[in-house]
């Protein structure tokens, strides 16, 4: 499929296959999928244990602003590398940046775990787990994108991404048991231990041949995927401003309004993502992609907005819900239309770009709505984040949206 000759805001032609089922050549649940899948699951295993870092900070002797400048060295990194991580993963192949980003987050962990002073070595390491997870991350995700079939792209991309939300309640409830019981030292071995395991899964991926590694045009050029991904691009902004806004902002929210635990509203989160995906998974294929992305955008600005009116552990399980379920929609089907927009030999570069508007627009959502917070509380920037949402719906609804190109393999 070339991505040059279609139009990004187009509908589905008449004839794109509306399958009931697939066929047996098109199944998606291939050993090479299993082992993306096992991969992805130990490297973000490893990479979400590492919220609990703020407290091992703490425990020696560190400031909010030492936690902040660590914690925000990782992201930082992140954003600046994808770009790099993604183009040259189409130039060199993306098993050999698989197996590199596993290896930097085993490098970091244990690096971590025989650092018992604060010290520059916290954000040496910290940059060398934003490398690690640019490198692995768009590899690993390009990889599902070549191998499985393209009418069921959106499908995949939702199963594939199950992997990485298990791991967000996983992590952190069982890495809090062992420090208590071990001590974190031991914390970051066993996390050291998630990494080889992610390693020895990559080591067993085999590469399909049309996924070989390419030549890239010169310069800066290289690192710019096709304009035809503009639209899911940003949507992806969008998507991480508000998503990493109710992130961020809303465990101090919770507390002024009188939660005591939060936790149950990441347990309905990645439930309800976990769930639409396993449910719904196939809707973005069958139906289009914009017939689902505007809808979860839809229902990303409601949730959001119904953090405005928290007034019970009901509620909060119930926004949790809705604003999960918009996410296993919706990021599904943005990746998907995302490929479905690029050239098979940029597709790295297609996918960097992707994530990195996803974090960027986390990143400015937290700098941007932390100043509005201050004035005018965190009420308002859940409204205003809401109407973002709602606001970009009517637009890509009245001026087109993300591509609806015909569902063909790949020549």
């Amino acid at each position: 499929m070339d991505g040059a000759d279609q139009d990004p805001f187009s509908d589905p032609p008449s004839d794109s296959p509306q399958r009931e089922g697939p066929s047996a050549d098109e199944t998606i649940y291939t050993s090479n999928f299993f082992n993306a899948f096992l991969a992805n699951f130990f490297f973000f295993a490893n990479v979400n244990a590492f919220t609990l870092l703020p407290l091992y900070i703490k425990a020696l002797g560190g400031t909010e602003s030492q936690v902040g400048g660590i914690m925000g060295t990782y992201s930082l990194t992140a954003i600046l590398a994808q770009p790099l991580a993604g183009a040259l993963s189409d130039r060199f192949g993306r098993k050999r940046f698989l197996l590199l980003g596993a290896s930097l987050g085993i490098l970091a962990s244990m690096g971590f775990a025989y650092s018992t002073q604060l010290d520059a070595r916290f954000f040496l390491l910290r940059l060398v787990q934003g490398i690690g997870y640019s490198a692995f991350y768009i590899a690993n995700l390009t990889l599902v994108a070549d191998m499985v079939p393209a009418s069921r792209r959106g499908e995949a991309v939702g199963l594939f991404g199950i992997s990485g939300l298990i791991t967000i309640a996983l992590s952190p409830a069982l890495g809090e048991q062992l420090v208590r019981v071990a001590g974190f030292p031991v914390f970051f071995q066993v996390a050291a231990a998630a990494g080889v395991a992610c390693l020895l899964a990559s080591v067993a991926f085999h590469v399909p041949r049309h996924a070989a590694a390419t030549s890239l045009p010169p310069g800066l050029s290289a690192l710019i995927p096709s304009v035809q991904i503009l639209p899911p691009i940003l949507l992806a902004l969008v998507f991480g401003l508000v998503s990493g806004t109710v992130f961020v902002f809303l465990p101090i929210y919770a507390k002024q309004v009188g939660f005591e635990r939060i936790g149950p509203f990441y347990i309905a989160y990645s439930a309800g993502a976990i769930g639409i995906r396993l449910t719904c998974g196939r809707l973005s294929d069958r139906w289009g992609r914009r017939k689902v992305i505007l809808p979860a955008l839809f229902l990303m600005g409601i949730g959001t907005l119904g953090l405005v009116w928290l007034t019970s552990p009901a509620s909060l399980l119930v926004v949790g819900t809705v604003t999960g379920m918009a996410h296993g929609l919706l990021h599904p089907a943005l990746s998907a239309s995302v490929i479905d927009l690029s050239m098979s030999e940029e597709r790295g570069r297609a996918l960097s770009a992707f994530s990195t508007a996803i974090l960027l627009g986390s990143a400015l959502g937290s700098f941007v709505f932390g100043i509005m917070a201050e004035r005018f509380g965190y009420a308002a920037i859940f409204l205003t984040a809401s109407g973002i949402i709602m606001a970009t719906v009517v637009a890509f609804h009245r001026f087109g949206g993300p591509t609806e190109a015909a569902i063909e393999e790949d020549s």
